[in-house]
């Protein structure tokens, strides 16, 4: 199985560095040119499922990035539920505390760093139950990014999982 991740096109909310989550907003102009051409990426691959995000804007890139491939929308893979957070800029937080799998900072109600990593993987577990033998693209989000390149490479040993930065329509690749 091969896992092709990308995470959508941009929004108005990411141009504004703002932490977007499940707000439901739409790609930009550039958001819809960013996934047209991550979408020539996907030409010469043999591609079998698309596993999207149902918010507006993975739909939009997946069908972007479809070519006849069927989607599928999936839940697990909406963004990290941020809470009282949703909306405010990302400076506005500490991000390394955020994101800090060890701490697991329950917050009011922003979703826990580890109730999302469980959420991802079983998804992932899913994933490589029903689909074994097929290459999948899934649309999603900069934080289901970030778990996922964790639950593929290890959590550090800090539990900082905000170490990478992840741009709109950016490809990450796993071998399972």
């Amino acid at each position: 199985m091969k896992l092709y991740v990308v995470r959508h096109g941009e929004t108005m909310e990411n141009a504004n560095n703002c932490l977007v989550g499940r707000i439901n907003s739409s790609l930009t102009i550039k958001g819809r040119e960013q996934a047209k051409q991550v979408s020539n990426y996907f030409k010469d691959k043999k591609i079998d499922l698309i596993v999207s995000s149902p918010l507006d804007r993975c739909k939009e890139t997946a069908q972007i990035l479809s070519d006849n491939i069927p989607i599928i929308y999936s839940d697990k893979l909406l963004g990290r539920d941020h809470g009282e957070f949703t909306g405010k800029p990302r400076n506005s937080i500490n991000f390394d505390e955020y994101w800090n799998y060890n701490k697991n900072i329950q917050y009011e109600k922003a979703e826990s760093v580890k109730d999302l990593y469980n959420r991802v993987a079983t998804l992932i577990e899913e994933l490589k139950e029903k689909y074994k033998d097929k290459n999948i693209i899934i649309v999603t989000h900069s934080g289901i990014m970030r778990v996922l390149y964790y639950y593929f490479k290890g959590i550090p040993d800090d539990g900082i999982l905000s170490e990478i930065t992840i741009r709109n329509c950016e490809v990450f690749e796993y071998d399972i």
